[in-house]
């Protein structure tokens, strides 16, 4: 007996999958390894040519945003576990609240003084557009499932025909 492909039944016929049960751990590992990846390497290439300052405050913007953003991904992940139509409301509660906390974390609290802000910026900004970048790729084929899938009761169900007790 040979064993069906996947996403078929054995007649041939094809069977439609369900969305994952939470997609927020996959964006956040997408968003990872485009943001961290590239952002290490800059770093790490920008250590012998500029030298361990400006590195360092490249990978210290590169940082600070994989922080933010993911902690975001990750209260999403929590709220979709807790009950599934909290995530995408959590997720841009999250995403308004992130870019509030992280002005005023840059502009009252100042950065350390071993951080020169043009490599800074350089690395956030770039690190910013690499995460969204990753965020819409992996939002585009996530199966976000954002309709209501629970079985509607049915007017006979509720006393009558027409629906009326």
């Amino acid at each position: 007996m040979t064993k069906p492909e996947r996403g078929s039944k054995a007649g041939g016929a094809f069977v439609a999958s369900a969305a994952p049960r939470s997609p927020w751990m996959g964006i956040l590992k997408t968003c990872l390894i485009y943001t961290v990846g590239v952002g290490l390497a800059a770093s790490l290439l920008a250590w012998p040519v500029l030298g361990a300052t400006e590195a360092g405050s490249l990978a210290f913007g590169c940082a600070l945003i994989v922080v933010f953003f993911g902690v975001s991904l990750l209260v999403a992940e929590w709220a979709g576990r807790y009950r599934g139509s909290w995530a995408i409301p959590a997720f841009l509660f999250m995403y308004v609240a992130k870019l509030v906390a992280m002005a005023l974390l840059v502009v009252f609290s100042g950065l350390p003084d071993w951080v020169l802000v043009p490599y800074f910026m350089w690395g956030a900004l770039g690190s910013l557009v690499l995460w969204q970048a990753g965020e819409i790729r992996a939002f585009s084929k996530a199966r976000l499932p954002i309709f209501n899938t629970e079985e509607p009761s049915s007017p006979a169900s509720a006393g009558g025909p027409d629906g009326r007790a």
